[in-house]
C-alpha cells in the first residue's frame, strides 16, 4: 500500500549534518481577526542528500515551465519573489 503525505507547503530548508532538511507544515485553526494567514504547525521534515534535492528541484522547475504554459499558473512581477500563483478558476464551481 502506496503512503501518501499532504503538506501545505514548507516552512524552511536547512543544511545540517550533509543533508538537506525540508520542515514541511500545515495550516492549523482559524486565522483571528489580526492575522493575514492561518497559523502553521510543522509536523513533518523531508531529509534528502543533496543530490537527491537538485534532481527533485529541477523535477520542480521543468514542471512549474509545464504549468506555464498551460495557463495553470502564472509567475509573479519580475522580483527576488518569482514564485508561481494559482492563475483564475476556470471552473463556475470554484469561483
Amino acid at each position: 500500500m502506496k503512503e501518501y503525505i499532504y503538506t501545505d507547503g514548507v516552512d524552511s530548508i536547512t543544511l545540517a549534518g550533509g543533508m538537506v532538511r525540508l520542515n514541511l507544515f500545515h495550516y492549523d485553526g482559524s486565522p483571528t481577526e489580526e492575522q493575514q494567514e492561518l497559523p502553521r504547525v510543522v509536523n513533518q521534515q523531508l531529509v534528502l542528500p543533496p543530490a537527491a534535492f537538485m534532481r527533485a528541484f529541477e523535477s520542480m522547475q521543468r514542471f512549474v515551465e509545464e504549468l506555464e504554459k498551460s495557463g495553470v499558473v502564472h509567475r509573479n512581477a519580475p522580483g527576488r519573489n518569482t514564485t508561481p500563483t494559482p492563475a483564475k478558476a476556470i471552473s463556475p464551481n470554484f469561483e
